[in-house]
């Protein structure tokens, strides 16, 4: 039987649905070790906490494709398809509801804190600030040997909130986070990164893509 099972398959699987994260800043860490700790200090810091998922979720990277017609052509040539833009993004639905995930899902909104700390309300705006990006939002899985970590640049939730809820059973609040590109400085790549974490020695990926001779 001829099949693509390998015994170094059961060392390149990803399990269970992992964490997100808001402005993790994961390109510190240069060891297994660090990085582990970092996360589960990261995910008890509201600031840093998306909250608990259900479900899972997904990541796509979808290529916006192009073919170059010209008269003759009977099929495509290598170098005649053309990738016009990248659309990024990561899927799920949020099982824990907070005041700060709520206000992301609203994609522009203000949130405001009574001075006793007691009362939060969500305002919705119209027009979409530059405050309204997350800078980073990270998702972080296990794998077989580590961890993949997904993390998208100037994340938007372009789908808005809409947030169900149900007798006996709790809220759930779908989110569809899209990364953006700050400005025009890098139109090589698209605005995420994605990073496998060995345990054995998971090196920072802080190194810039090597530049083209």
């Amino acid at each position: 039987m001829i099949t693509g099972l390998r015994p170094a398959t059961f060392e390149n699987l990803q399990t269970n649905a992992g964490a997100f994260l808001k402005n993790f800043v994961w390109k510190t860490y240069k060891t297994y070790e660090e990085l582990l700790e970092a996360i589960v200090a990261a995910l008890d810091k509201p600031e840093n906490t998306v909250g608990a998922t259900i479900g899972g979720g997904s990541f796509q990277c979808t290529p916006s494709l192009r073919n170059i017609e010209a008269d003759g052509m009977r099929y495509q040539f290598v170098g005649s398809t053309v990738n016009d833009m990248w659309t990024v993004k990561i899927t799920g639905t949020m099982k824990e509801i907070t005041p700060e995930n709520f206000k992301d899902a609203l994609i522009c909104a203000d949130l405001e804190t009574s001075d006793d700390g007691l009362i939060k309300t969500l305002r919705v705006r119209t027009d979409i600030e530059p405050g309204d990006y997350i800078p980073s939002l990270c998702w972080v899985g296990d794998t077989s040997k580590g961890f993949v970590l997904i993390d998208l640049e100037n994340a938007l939730n372009l789908t808005g909130a809409n947030f169900t809820f149900t007798d006996k059973g709790e809220g759930s609040l779908p989110f569809e986070f899209q990364a953006h590109a700050k400005d025009l400085a890098n139109m090589k790549y698209a605005p995420v990164t994605i990073v496998f974490f060995n345990e054995q020695a998971a090196e920072s990926a802080n190194a810039e893509p090597a530049a083209e001779e």
